[in-house]
């Protein structure tokens, strides 16, 4: 998981993206569309996104032709997003892995920093698409991963709700060093009760 997200009830666009917002800020979220494909593939494939991720045997770029898939997949819920005001998106957030015979997936996020944004963004974004995930996918347990060094994502993580369940150690390489990975679970009570402190512009 990448790093860069309190519980909003979204309003329906025209345009067929949710809007959410508060006093911490105001963003939109939507499917991915064509448009969309070739930016998702330039972040995969940015040493300083990529490191953070793997996406299974080593894996850690995606280019276009399996982004267009995991878009047309049932495997992968995925959600653009940005600041009101901006039509580009400046991030992504996912729920992948999904297995509806157990109610499970795996939950990733990551933002392009050279993009706008507003405050706790990230956060609303987050929220959002997990909510979704239980409450139209049905999902019952989403886990997520960080890189024991990336304190922005693991604060993320905390912010949404998601609860320590342990950590693997030396299974991530960066820059040629070892560093083990925090995991994460949540169940759909954490993201109810989770308050997100404000603040962050992410």
């Amino acid at each position: 998981m990448s790093s860069q997200g309190p519980a909003v009830e979204p309003a329906h666009h025209t345009d067929g993206s949710h809007r959410t917002g508060g006093e911490s800020g105001s963003c939109w979220l939507r499917e991915p569309d064509c448009n969309d494909v070739n930016d998702i593939a330039a972040w995969l494939a940015e040493p300083d996104i990529i490191r953070w991720f793997d996406f299974g045997q080593g894996r850690q770029t995606l280019p276009v032709l399996a982004v267009q898939l995991m878009m047309q997949s049932g495997r992968h819920r995925l959600r653009v997003f940005g600041p009101t005001g901006h039509k580009l998106a400046s991030g992504l957030v996912a729920v992948s892995d999904l297995t509806h015979a157990f109610g499970t997936g795996s939950f990733w996020v990551l933002r392009d920093s050279r993009r706008p944004a507003c405050t706790d963004m990230t956060l609303l974004a987050s929220t959002e698409i997990l909510r979704e995930a239980f409450e139209t996918g049905r999902l019952h347990s989403i886990t997520a991963w960080a890189v024991d060094s990336n304190v922005r994502s693991r604060r993320l993580l905390d912010r949404i709700g998601f609860r320590l369940i342990g950590l693997q150690r030396d299974c991530h390489v960066m820059h040629g060093s070892r560093f083990g990975r925090v995991l994460y679970d949540l169940l759909p009570a954490d993201l109810s009760n989770s308050s997100g402190s404000a603040g962050d512009r992410a």
